[in-house]
């Protein structure tokens, strides 16, 4: 029998899209600050946000009648009529966040409004508003929900461990604080503070978020053309990350996911990148409203353009002129934007629509490597002790066989030892340590640092030794006994990167964590040997479980036999 639900139970199903998880309650709720002209937004959570979110801003607040509307479902103040959604100017409009936050929670407000110099407070719980009074609040608005998903079990049931909650949250304010740094941002969890941004530069609120060595490799963008206009920052190759982390897009300062930029930063960047990379950047396009249609979905993270072939453009043209002068930057690269023609509302642009960025599995680099040296004879041994030994331009090794020659990569030979070392050490009591004269502080942003507890467990036990220190830091006083000083930060943040991207202790990550230890470790390329060290190196690599090939599936030996050099040289 079909029946009409009633207004309370409609609101909870609504608030489904609206409202998920703490994360999207912040998110909404600090939209609503920014359009309130805020200068100021304070966030305090505990337990992730799970029992109390509590935002206090300095906006225009709101009267008496907009605070007892504020509370039902499609009433706001920024659309009256279909044309605006047409033009739309906030980042909240359809007037559903308090109504649905309301439904599923305990929620108060204090409120000063600007307008008649008057303070008010609400109570409301299950949709039902239970006080109304005056306030001695002096400004802004303060909003404090309890009690989450209390009515609707199910919905909280779905709400995933503090730490993941955490880390979600720590993503939407970072969002918020990097487009604007116009504005004061604080953090608390649990009474304790998290972070504080006070009102700064663009430049500089990247220092704040990321540290002031990530600060320094970035490269301001700013490129005009018609009514559209991108700016925003770059990184250099030394902010390269293995994963798609620090890639931030905004339309009209709105936080967006959007195919079309993310393929036309990728083209700019594609000769630079090896598979598996992603470049730091921080964009903002502006754009008249009515070529952007927000209305796509209510979390508001999808937008369309009108008019692609623009966006397109001012990204290819800005990012391709820095990328000319940026630090690191290949020289081969310095044409880069040559042949981007000037655009006209006629043009059509034609850019590549998939991105391959997808690498081989461990096991598939393996069968392929194997396949590569199949014709490499395994019962290879030495002729005898007085065996002759050379290297070649500081990066090959060639030594005599029973059966002809042996060149050898010296680097990835290298690898191999240190790899088979290294799994050996995680999968049994672990490996010594190096400690460091002057130990190194590293410093992580507060989503990865949650992670990082997460592997501290096998960073220890590859070598490293490593302490807690303050907020989002670590002191990192000792490191595996064949790395040199200088790589610690690098390789913990790859391992770091691939635990992200993952989210898995299995044997892939171990031998993820080996293999990367490992080429950052061993011996390269242009490294002069002696004699003995070439030696030691031969009869190291000979005592491998694997000798042909390093952990990324890259050939160690070259054989070359007596018949394949007597063919060479025509002998018959």
């Amino acid at each position: 029998m079909i029946k009409k639900l009633n207004s309370n139970l409609i609101n909870q199903i609504a608030a489904g899209e609206v409202v998920d998880d703490p994360s999207s309650i912040i998110k909404e709720l600090i939209e609503n600050s920014i359009d309130a002209k805020a200068t100021k937004i304070n966030i305090s959570i505990f337990n992730s946000g799970i029992d109390s979110i509590i935002i206090k801003d300095n906006g225009s607040g709101m009267t008496k009648s907009d605070l007892q509307l504020s509370f039902k479902r499609f009433t706001t103040s920024k659309i009256s009529q279909l044309e605006d959604l047409q033009n739309i100017n906030t980042l909240g409009f359809r007037g559903e966040a308090l109504a649905s936050i309301a439904s599923i929670s305990s929620l108060s407000i204090k409120t000063f409004s600007k307008s008649d110099k008057k303070g008010y407070e609400i109570a409301v719980e299950n949709d039902n508003i239970k006080d109304l009074k005056p306030s001695a609040i002096n400004e802004g608005t303060i909003i404090d929900i309890k009690k989450l998903f209390h009515n609707v079990p199910a919905r909280k049931k779905f709400l995933k461990s503090p730490n993941v909650e955490y880390r979600k949250i720590i993503n939407i304010y970072k969002n918020f604080a990097l487009i604007h740094p116009e504005i004061e941002f604080g953090l608390s969890h649990n009474d304790k503070p998290v972070s504080k941004y006070l009102k700064e530069k663009g430049s500089e609120r990247i220092s704040s978020i990321f540290g002031k060595e990530f600060g320094a490799n970035v490269s301001e963008i700013s490129f005009k053309k018609d009514n559209y206009k991108i700016s925003g920052y770059i990184g250099n190759l030394s902010l390269l990350k293995k994963r798609k982390t620090n890639q931030f897009s905004y339309v009209n300062k709105r936080s967006i996911k959007n195919n079309l930029i993310d393929i036309s930063m990728y083209n700019c960047y594609k000769l630079l990148l090896e598979r598996g990379e992603y470049p730091f950047y921080l964009l903002n396009i502006t754009c008249p409203p009515e070529d952007l249609d927000v209305n796509v979905h209510p979390k508001k993270l999808e937008i369309k353009f009108k008019t692609e072939h623009k966006v397109q453009y001012i990204i290819s043209k800005s990012v391709s002129t820095a990328l000319k002068n940026i630090h690191n930057i290949i020289p081969q690269y310095s044409n880069l934007n040559n042949g981007i023609p000037e655009l006209n509302d006629n043009l059509s642009f034609t850019f590549e629509k998939s991105i391959d960025t997808t690498s081989n599995s461990y096991e598939n680099i393996v069968d392929n490597a194997t396949k590569r040296i199949e014709s490499i004879d395994e019962d290879i041994s030495y002729k005898n002790k007085d065996t002759k030994i050379w290297q070649i331009h500081n990066k090959y090794i060639i030594t005599e066989l029973t059966s002809g020659i042996v060149i050898i990569d010296q680097h990835v030979a290298h690898e191999r030892i240190l790899y088979e070392s290294a799994i050996k050490s995680l999968e049994e009591d672990g490996m010594d340590s190096q400690a460091i004269i002057f130990p190194q502080t590293l410093t992580f942003e507060s989503e990865d640092f949650t992670y990082l507890h997460e592997i501290l467990p096998y960073l220890l036990k590859i070598g490293f030794k490593i302490r807690l220190f303050g907020e989002n830091s670590i002191i990192v006083e000792g490191v595996p006994p064949e790395l040199s000083l200088g790589k610690e930060k690098e390789i913990i943040n790859n391992i770091l990167d691939h635990y992200i991207q993952n989210k898995k202790f299995n044997s892939s990550f171990i031998e993820y964590m080996a293999a990367t230890y490992a080429c950052k470790a061993a011996i390269k390329a242009g490294d002069k040997l002696s004699y003995s060290e070439c030696a030691e190196l031969i009869d190291k690599l000979f005592i491998t479980k694997y000798p042909y090939y390093c952990p990324h599936g890259r050939p160690v030996i070259v054989n070359l036999t007596i018949e394949e050099l007597d063919k060479r040289f025509e002998r018959h």
